[in-house]
């Protein structure tokens, strides 16, 4: 891979400034030299895999999607790479993930892949000096393995999110909260931690989102909380994934947790400030000084690890009987 230091100034994003200017406020899809740098054949998928085993399942998320009995999007399930204590082969794996529905997130890449960290921190700071509203704080990086036939189930992250494809194609489905409002109730539960990301949407709303296909070199910036899902499209797909706050979002997250705090501690029924509000700036100081001091401890959310990677198991996925399945607090 090319080292940060040798990358030509404005080589790393591959659009005109105008074209990216939207980033924070609406969809962007984007070109980007982040495919030609990261050098993720399999075999550097191979390493960052065992790693993550290595590591155990608080360095990774391994899903699929089962369906649900009333069709549509499915509900996600968990599940190990590897039982504590034993041996992954990141060959093996990596051809049951290319071979089905399996999906993977690599996590703390500044510990398990710190050439791909520092590569998508020289994008981000590409961003900033070409964007000129465009600044960011507490960024999360995660490296997305996934096999032909994976997806994501519709839901929202409590941050920005900018996502680098590297290999495969991917389609993307967004829905404007303008136009397809989240209640402020579900937002709220998920940033104060009592339940995962996985959002409601209603039926007739599956088929108005906006789509996006992404290519290698390819890329998609979107809002804070905007709900979202994927779908992988026929070939084992690999992308940089990230998130961020930027003041803006900041004050948006801070508001709703003061706000779900109102209603659950003092049992009100706040309104929603909407962005830029002053309503909002204020409530966002208060959500955040309660964050400082603590005021909201939640119960941990508990998620089952319901499955281990086996490529002698249809799929390579070995159901483990309930008394042996992990939970984990994630």
């Amino acid at each position: 891979m090319t080292h940060v230091a040798d990358i030509a100034e404005g080589y790393l994003l591959r659009n005109d400034t105008s074209e990216l200017a939207g980033v924070n406020r609406e969809v962007v899809v984007f070109e980007h030299a982040l495919a030609d740098l990261a050098a993720l054949d399999d075999a550097h998928l191979a390493r960052i895999i065992e790693r993550a085993a290595k590591a155990g399942p608080m360095h990774y998320n391994l899903s699929v999607v089962e369906p649900d009995d009333e069709g549509g999007y499915g509900h996600w399930v968990q599940g190990l790479l590897a039982r504590p204590g034993e041996k992954v082969n990141g060959w093996e794996v990596l051809e049951l993930i290319r071979a089905g529905r399996l999906w993977l997130q690599v996590e703390h890449l500044h510990e398990l892949a710190p050439d791909l960290y520092w590569l998508m921190r020289a994008a981000y700071d590409e961003f900033k000096r070409r964007v000129a509203h465009f600044t960011y704080f507490n960024l999360y990086t995660n490296l997305l393995i996934s096999g032909p036939t994976a997806k994501v189930t519709p839901h929202i992250d409590v941050a920005e999110v900018l996502l680098f494809h590297i290999r495969g194609h991917k389609k993307f489905t967004l829905w404007d909260p303008a136009k397809f409002p989240v209640p402020d109730e579900w937002r709220e539960s998920i940033i104060l931690r009592e339940q995962l990301e996985d959002v409601p949407l209603k039926p007739e709303w599956l088929s108005q989102g906006t789509e996006a296909v992404l290519g290698p070199g390819q890329g998609v910036s979107f809002p804070l909380m905007w709900p979202h899902a994927v779908e992988n499209l026929g070939e084992l797909n690999v992308s940089l994934q990230s998130e961020y706050h930027h003041p803006a979002s900041i004050r948006r997250y801070a508001a709703l947790y003061a706000n779900g705090l109102l209603r659950r501690r003092l049992g009100m029924n706040p309104h929603s400030t909407g962005p830029g509000a002053w309503g909002e700036a204020l409530r966002a100081v208060a959500g955040l000084a309660a964050k400082k001091l603590k005021v909201h401890s939640p119960k941990p959310r508990k998620v089952a690890l319901s499955f281990v990677v086996d490529a002698r198991a249809e799929g390579g996925v070995r159901w483990l009987p309930e008394k042996e399945r992990m939970l984990v607090t994630k």
